[in-house]
């Protein structure tokens, strides 16, 4: 899928730079083209009234601008007669009666020779005619060695762009390429942490089918085994729908309203603190500035608060502290979450915000995965960011900087 994509993009932007170029050169050599009929045009209307040399020939002679051209005059008897030239030797009649009587021929007032390679101009007179011819074998040289020269640079640019576009195209398809790679390690870990649920609740309604009848006194255990693998898939369905809802962003942006994160974040941790206390850790050195109003939410930033506070609950050592800080910094509010645990190791503090994501041993627990992921996208939708800071003392810090309410 990926390389034809690449493929796609390589083709469409080779289309669009081929059309370009043939657009830009076409163009260059019309006007080349033209240029060039209009020199020899302009000789030709400045020639046919003369009746000897011009003196002005001469002079674009020594520039080296002059074209060779010769004219005729025709009597009305059929004669013809040489009456100015610049660099032609005009002995051989019999090329002069030829170029005149193919003038005549083709019926136009002016046109080309193109055996001859000669443009005329032929004009009535009271004695008959007078024709203008100048060579344009220069004229022709030039437009072919220019056609040459863009072919050339044309063909030369193609082949960069081609090698150019192959860069671009991987460069443009990496995203795609990368959210394709996640799709399919989310698609896995999702039938993964279902398939343990599922397993339960089909060997315990198996057994209930089964034995129900022989073992009354186990259906109550096997009913609430199928009801606890049944919360467990809720959980984790309701989870995956809040991420893919969040990911289109949908839901919540109609109900944005100013947020008093001050006290939001006092009532989540009186709530937490008996939490940590049954769970042996205690919440200390917790400082949370007064006033501190952000726009958004106010149940999807209590989730993102929940979230912090049990990673941080679940996370820190035994008998290990807990610290939550809120504070103000120019234009942002600042919540961070310590827990004394054991450090993130530095090429994990980022992958941990992944879905699904499981850290070595030391730092996996029940869950699946999906929280850190769900707070960063929390922080996101509300214009904000989360990050995560280890050192190596054991402080784990989450810290989730959101834009004050204006």
């Amino acid at each position: 899928m990926i390389r034809r994509l690449r493929r796609k993009f390589v083709g469409i932007t080779m289309v669009l730079v081929t059309a370009m170029l043939v657009a830009i050169c076409s163009a260059f050599l019309i006007s080349i083209r033209d240029s060039l009929r209009q020199d020899s045009a302009s000789v030709l209307q400045r020639v046919i009234s003369e009746t000897e040399t011009p003196a002005w020939s001469n002079a674009q002679q020594a520039d080296g601008v002059s074209l060779p051209y010769f004219t005729v005059v025709i009597t009305p008897n059929g004669g013809a007669s040489i009456t100015s030239s610049q660099f032609y030797d005009l002995d051989d009649y019999d090329f002069l009666l030829s170029a005149v009587n193919a003038g005549f021929g083709q019926g136009e007032t002016e046109g080309i020779l193109k055996d001859d390679h000669l443009r005329y101009l032929r004009q009535a007179t009271a004695d008959g005619w007078r024709m203008a011819f100048v060579d344009v074998s220069y004229e022709q040289s030039t437009l072919n060695r220019a056609i040459l020269t863009v072919v050339l640079v044309g063909l030369a640019a193609l082949a960069a762009f081609f090698g150019l576009s192959i860069l671009l195209a991987r460069w443009a398809v990496r995203p795609v390429e990368n959210a394709l790679i996640q799709q399919r390690q989310f698609v896995a870990d999702a039938s993964h942490e279902l398939k343990t649920p599922l397993t339960v609740i089909l060997s315990n309604a198996d057994l209930l089918a089964g034995q129900g009848e022989r073992h009354p006194e186990h259906i109550r255990r096997w009913s609430e085994h199928i009801r606890t693998g049944g919360r467990q898939m809720q959980a984790l369905v309701e989870q995956m729908l809040l991420l893919a809802r969040s990911d289109q962003g949908e839901g919540w942006e109609r109900r944005v309203q100013p947020v008093d994160l001050s006290d939001l974040t006092e009532s989540t941790l009186l709530m937490f603190e008996p939490v940590a206390f049954e769970a042996g850790k205690h919440l200390a050195d917790c400082a949370v500035e007064p006033g501190v109003i952000v726009s958004g939410n106010g149940a999807k930033l209590k989730q993102l608060l929940d979230i912090l506070l049990d990673n941080a609950v679940k996370y820190a050592s035994p008998c290990g502290t807990i610290s939550v800080t809120l504070e103000t910094e120019g234009k942002n509010a600042v919540l961070s979450v310590t827990d004394q645990g054991t450090p993130i190791p530095e090429g994990e503090l980022e992958a941990i915000f992944r879905r699904f994501y499981r850290s070595d041993a030391a730092r996996t627990t029940e869950g699946f995965g999906l929280g850190l992921a769900i707070a960063r996208s929390i922080a996101e939708e509300h214009g904000g960011a989360l990050k995560a800071a280890s050192a190596p003392a054991g402080y784990n810090t989450f810290t989730c900087t959101l834009p004050l309410a204006k």
